[in-house]
């Protein structure tokens, strides 16, 4: 973005002006700059700041792309104008070649893709294969388990034909929470109702976890490696949820999102102790590869063993024999 060209010397009525100029040009990244000096420069002037923040919001409908609108009707129907000019001008537009990656299973993907055309092939890899899980194209969206989540993809997405798509990348929502509470919520609830492709895995009975999940009663005491694998002094603790013989998944107090979001793909020194004798059960390094959100400030971590547990010790381990679970391959 260039300069703006309006002075600081500027009076509130010239620079009103100037932002309406620009709006009225389609320049929305600069009016909207404008404005917030506008705020921050003459906080009592009410009439023009509120008549600006009007003006550019009328001038960003009247460009909307009315396809595209009709095709996501059932999104644009519940935001008001704000929140849909927010989302569209936030959405990227992008033609894609047939056999190109969108994601990859087992990586991390911050991007929310709204699929207009073309075909879109979802797969995952078990026993050095690639198993199709489905095809998908124009209304259909992908990315929310990674975008909504604090999780790597548990599978991949690839173009099949030229796809057109616009994609949301999460750190362009960064601000929403603050100026734009609930857009977030109601996006999240579109790409539920309309049939996610996680929900294609469980339809299809997808069983891809190697090793079933047993409760567990125990505790977990997680220290943060750094990157050369050394104790970093940081860590955290909590009660184990289940365990299988390539994962282990504990709860975990956190009072910030983000914090718990940067632990993603961190590696931790993981010890497994009983809860009465704090007999150590295992001892092992691991991998963070999803952490899911309960309530208040409640957390499940997931964590991905370095080597697997072997049968023999996985027999010793005092798990809930009739508790075998399905789930999230670790």
């Amino acid at each position: 973005m260039g300069e703006l060209p309006v002075q600081p010397a500027a009076s509130g009525a010239d620079m009103a002006q100037e932002i309406r100029r620009l709006a009225a040009k389609g320049a929305f990244v600069e009016a909207d700059a404008l404005r917030e000096k506008l705020i921050s420069m003459f906080p009592l002037e009410v009439a023009l700041i509120v008549s600006t923040g009007q003006f550019i919001e009328e001038e960003k409908t009247t460009r909307l792309d009315r396809d595209h609108l009709a095709l996501w009707q059932g999104l644009y129907d519940t935001l008001t104008e704000e929140e849909t000019n927010a989302i569209y001008y936030r959405l990227k537009d992008d033609r894609i070649g047939a056999g190109k990656v969108l994601f990859l299973q087992s990586r991390p993907n911050s991007r929310l893709f709204f699929v207009e055309g073309g075909e879109v092939v979802l797969f995952f890899r078990k026993s050095d294969k690639n198993v199709p899980l489905a095809k998908v194209g124009r209304g259909a969206v992908i990315g929310e388990e990674t975008f909504f989540g604090i999780s790597y993809s548990t599978f991949s997405a690839a173009t099949q034909t030229e796809v057109s798509l616009r994609h949301l990348s999460r750190a362009d929502t960064a601000d929403w929470p603050a100026n734009l509470p609930g857009l977030l919520d109601k996006l999240n609830d579109y790409c539920r109702k309309i049939g996610s492709a996680e929900s294609v895995i469980y339809q299809k009975n997808l069983e891809r976890r190697t090793y079933p999940r047993f409760k567990l009663m125990a505790v977990a005491t997680a220290v943060i490696l750094d990157q050369h694998g050394r104790h970093t002094g940081n860590y955290f603790k909590g009660d184990v949820v289940d365990v299988s013989q390539s994962g282990v998944c504990f709860s975990m107090k956190c009072s910030k999102q983000e914090t718990a979001r940067a632990l993603l793909g961190r590696s931790i020194a993981l010890s497994i102790t009983a809860p009465d004798t704090e007999q150590e059960l295992i001892r092992s390094s691991a991998t963070i590869v999803k952490v899911s959100f309960l309530l208040h400030n409640d957390y499940h971590v997931h964590a991905r063993l370095t080597e697997r547990i072997d049968d023999a010790q996985f027999k010793k381990l005092p798990y809930d024999r009739s508790s075998s679970s399905v789930g999230h391959r670790r």
